[in-house]
């Protein structure tokens, strides 16, 4: 049987067509997978900004609260007692306050691969309305 004109033509266009659309996803994916790294280094070295600074006030702040109620214990050495009990509970109460909002902003959802995930959905809703006109 004779095949008809232009069958081999429009194989061969079907196999390119789909080898096109084969590379273009490999390349989105490329591209999506690019963005999250970038992302991840991005909020590495922000993590490690915050950390670092948080460590050093932390550290500058607790000595100089240490030595501001040494120096009310010896000003006011007969309520020295007294003193170093209010210091003692306040830093106790700020200490579970801070317990608090760590439990409450670790329940929070993290941001992280936001973008990415947002381009994803951008890729994906092109695809559907490409696919729809196609059909």
């Amino acid at each position: 049987m004779a095949q008809p004109a232009g069958g081999g033509e429009r194989r061969a266009g079907l196999f390119a067509a789909l080898k096109n659309s084969a590379a273009t996803l490999i390349a989105i994916g490329k591209t999506r997978l690019e963005l999250l790294v970038t992302e991840l280094e991005e909020e590495k070295f922000r993590l490690l900004s915050l950390w670092s600074v948080a460590i050093g006030a932390a550290f500058m702040l607790g000595v100089g609260i240490v030595l501001a109620i040494f120096c009310l214990a010896l000003a006011f050495w007969e309520q020295r007692l007294m003193i170093l009990g209010i210091s003692a509970a306040l830093f106790i109460g700020g200490a579970l306050y801070l317990i608090g909002q760590l439990k409450r902003r670790s329940a929070e959802p993290s941001k992280l691969f936001r973008t990415s995930l947002s381009e994803l959905e951008e890729d994906m809703a092109l695809l559907r309305r490409q696919r729809g006109k196609t059909e």
